[in-house]
């Protein structure tokens, strides 16, 4: 996955050399030396005869064990001078470890006379490659004394050119390494991927729809640079293997800014930022479409590279942007890009040579990527808890009355349905309590409606001080207020009512200096066989607060059904029910 590093930088940076002794260790601890020269091929295509004449007028360059010439290099003559010195015949195999090279011809010598020669590269179905290893593998037989070995490469593809000479041992263990390490690193991408997918079908949130195709884009790009989708998936498919890459690379960058515009809201932040990336993924794609119809994979290529670059700028940009603006969510993105651009810089410095190449500089843009994923991800994780507490305030909102912070009618209707069926199927008792403020309209009409809200405020403070947990208080409507009182039966109502109410003549406030006298109506009422539904309970409740208020406002009447079927109605004494 280091090729993003590649993408980057490699085209638009000087030829790098460097230069030290390659050695292969066998088991046995026998030695093969190897060192390594260059020619570029800048005039017409050299035979291996004239090509090995004039590495022996000393022409070539010598160089070291990787070699990287960037985006669209003349092909290249590498020499390779063997030196067998244990006295017997061996077996190495000369490990070209890059997969995307388009044609490699190996011209190996014995003396002045040519041994044998090989024709490899991506231009050639992956059948006749080693399955396990997605670079260029080629057996070499070394007898003692000194080879000469002439490879001849070309490709429009960034030339990079590492090059290893392993023994058996080497050769059975490498393999098993490369895949154990691209294993987890796909797998981690893959299971990203699957949740993230996932998590759309459940939630129908597009980011992580669009995060799934960024990812998956990003692995399309892996496989093709890695040699892995030649290997596993078009391994005849010569042609695609040729126009992969830069499509893939395209597709990338164009699923990255739709992920980040989506994920920013770029189109409603910042209008100007997004028209520029809309312009830049359309030139894109012409450009593809223009190499294409020229046959000119250079073309293409040139103008992946150079998208990769815009790619990761407006990344970068459109991230700074929402973070200036105040997003939470652009923090954790902008970190993320950080991550992979760091990991790409490294590697693409090493690859050239600016810095030491190793295991770990060598796959640096790799694991920024991971990083970036990972990250990425917790962004997108922390988006949905930030929308799940939006959804949970705006249900909150929908069911509360904003004034007395108590349920209002619909939260109290869903609310009261669980406690109902089970009323009904268990035979538990189930109370309903109406109140309704004394008075109310010459409140308002004498101190005004803030002082209205004032009381209402209070009273709802005071229903929320008595009720008990499990029971439903609610604005009704207006001045009126409900309560559901569960496995409450009327006697026990009664008494929470009385205190309800005592609790209500004791309220006093003041306004401009002035007191203000709160009192209340109740009606109450149980749940009976009469009953059809809650609407039933609650309008005899109601019928009780309209005796109430007949018989002179500021009490508690109960509503009962007598054995002769017709209402009755009683009044409920606070001194009586709180005694």
């Amino acid at each position: 996955m280091w090729s993003k590093a590649v993408l980057l930088l490699c085209f638009c940076l000087p030829i790098s050399l460097s230069t030290h002794a390659i050695a292969a260790h066998s088991a046995d601890t026998a030695t093969v030396e190897l060192t390594t020269a260059l020619l570029i091929e800048t005039g017409p295509r050299l035979n291996p005869s004239t090509a090995a004449e004039l590495w022996h007028k000393g022409q070539f360059t010598p160089y070291a064990d990787t070699l990287a010439l960037g985006l669209g290099s003349k092909p290249v003559w590498i020499a390779l001078k063997l030196h067998n010195d244990t006295g017997r015949q061996l077996e190495r195999s000369l490990l070209l470890d890059t997969a995307w090279l388009d044609e490699i011809r190996l011209y190996q010598y014995r003396g002045p006379r040519l041994h044998h020669q090989v024709v490899a590269g991506d231009l050639q179905p992956f059948a006749n490659r080693n399955p396990l290893l997605t670079g260029f593998l080629f057996p070499l037989e070394l007898s003692p004394g000194e080879h000469f070995v002439l490879l001849r490469v070309s490709t429009p593809d960034p030339m990079l050119l590492p090059l290893r000479l392993l023994d058996d041992e080497q050769l059975e263990h490498l393999p098993l390494q490369r895949l154990t390490s691209y294993g987890l690193s796909y797998g981690f991408l893959l299971a990203l991927i699957f949740y993230n997918t996932a998590l759309f079908f459940g939630i129908r949130d597009r980011h992580h729809l669009l995060y799934a195709l960024y990812l998956g884009s990003f692995l399309l790009v892996n496989l093709a640079y890695s040699g892995h989708g030649l290997a596993w998936f078009w391994s005849d498919a010569t042609e695609w293997q040729r126009w992969a890459p830069p499509a893939l690379m395209i597709l990338f960058g164009c699923c990255g800014l739709l992920f980040a515009t989506s994920f920013l809201h770029i189109r409603q932040y910042c209008s100007r930022g997004y028209r520029v990336v809309q312009l830049a993924a359309a030139l894109a794609l012409l450009s593809l479409t223009a190499g294409w119809l020229m046959d000119s994979q250079l073309v293409a290529l040139s103008a992946s590279f150079m998208f990769m670059l815009v790619f990761t700028s407006l990344m970068l940009l459109m991230g700074l942007c929402r973070v200036t603006q105040g997003s939470v969510s652009a923090r954790f993105y902008l970190l993320a890009v950080i991550s992979g651009t760091c990991g790409t810089v490294i590697t693409t410095l090493a690859v050239l040579g600016r810095l030491p190449l190793g295991e770990w500089s060598f796959r640096a843009a790799e694991i920024g990527m991971l990083a970036e994923a990972t990250l990425l991800a917790l962004a997108l994780a922390a988006r949905i808890r930030h929308v799940h507490r939006e959804q949970i305030r705006a249900e909150h909102a929908a069911n509360t009355d904003p004034l007395t912070l108590l349920n209002n009618r619909r939260a109290l209707y869903r609310l009261a349905e669980s406690h109902w069926q089970t009323g009904n199927r268990r035979r538990r008792p189930l109370s309903a309590v109406v109140l309704d403020i004394d008075h109310f309209k010459q409140c308002n009409d004498t101190y005004g409606h803030a002082a209205g809200d004032r009381v209402l405020c209070q009273l709802g403070q005071c229903i929320l001080n008595t009720v008990r947990e499990g029971d439903l208080a609610a604005r009704w409507g207006g001045e009126e207020f409900l309560i559901l009182l569960p496995d409450t039966d009327l006697e026990d109502a009664g008494r929470f009512a009385a205190r309800l109410l005592e609790q209500i003549r004791l309220t006093q406030l003041t306004l401009n200096g002035r007191l203000i006298e709160v009192t209340a109506s109740i009606g109450i009422a149980e749940h009976s066989e009469q009953d059809r539904s809650l609407d039933d309970l609650i309008g005899r409740a109601d019928q009780a607060l309209y005796e109430a208020k007949h018989q002179g406002r500021n009490r508690i009447f109960r509503q009962q059904i007598g054995t002769d079927g017709n209402d009755q109605f009683s009044e409920v004494l606070i001194h009586e029910s709180t005694g």
